[in-house]
């Protein structure tokens, strides 16, 4: 894993991390810890989708902890991740919040690699995630899947190869948007799915599923804007420096 040459876009320090191989394999254990101090504000992306391999009994594990202090901004925006088939996967996310910090947190999963026949075809995922705002546990998700049992039925049962996306939100600026959230509500469609809803004083969570990655990130790009509009904000540019 490295870090490719960070750059400001509306003012924000925008960072792409980069994994240089062909993505994660049985053994891998990654850690990622981002701190975003007072008055700091940081877009943290990835270039491409990540993708884990095959494995024959072993694992893959990725733990990140995040978290931002009063008065700072992280926008959490990794690409698609792409579970190959026979894939272990474990995944535990952290995200502390602190009074007058700001947080938009995505993350996006594909079923497999439905070109090549490989639609929820891993073995298992694990997924965990911890949500702190004020010191406060505020959101705690846990799911298993696996296509053997009956943990993807909700997954497969609107949309055959169906793409998940949640996004974690947090700032006291959105009390009092009710529009956005509307409007969010508003862009369910019968190829995209979407649903909102308060967690607690200053933070919302977001639930997506589409029929495949396109209408999916075609949403994920939507609610992004509406979330930067009603903060009052420009977002800042996902692409890496140099490209159009």
């Amino acid at each position: 894993m490295h870090v490719s040459k960070p750059h400001h876009d509306a003012e924000t320090l925008v960072v792409n991390v980069v994994n240089p191989t062909a993505g994660l394999l049985e053994g891998d254990r990654v850690k990622c810890r981002v701190s975003v101090e007072a008055g700091a504000r940081l877009l943290l992306t990835t270039p491409s989708a990540s993708r884990a391999h095959r494995m024959k009994g072993g694992f893959a594990e990725l733990r990140q902890e995040l978290s931002v202090a009063r008065g700072g901004f992280l926008e959490f925006w990794p690409e698609l991740f792409i579970p190959q088939g026979g894939t272990r996967y474990r995944q535990h996310t952290e995200l502390k919040v602190e009074q007058g910090g700001e947080l938009l947190f995505f993350e996006s999963l594909a079923p497999g690699r439905v070109a090549a026949g490989e639609s929820f075809a891993f073995h298992e995922l694990l997924w965990e995630t911890d949500l702190f705002f004020e010191s406060a546990l505020t959101a705690r998700e846990r799911y298993r899947l696996s296509p053997d049992d009956e943990s993807t039925r909700p997954l497969r049962q609107v949309f055959p190869d169906g793409y998940y996306a949640s996004a974690f939100i947090v700032s006291p600026r959105l009390d009092d948007a009710y529009p956005c959230w509307q409007r969010l509500h508003d862009l369910h469609s019968r190829e995209a799915w979407i649903g909102c809803g308060r967690l607690a004083a200053g933070s919302w969570v977001v639930k997506m599923i589409a029929t495949g990655s396109i209408e999916l990130r075609r949403l994920l790009q939507q609610v992004r804007t509406e979330l930067y509009a009603a903060l009052g904000n420009a977002p800042p540019a996902l692409r890496r420096a140099g490209m159009p």
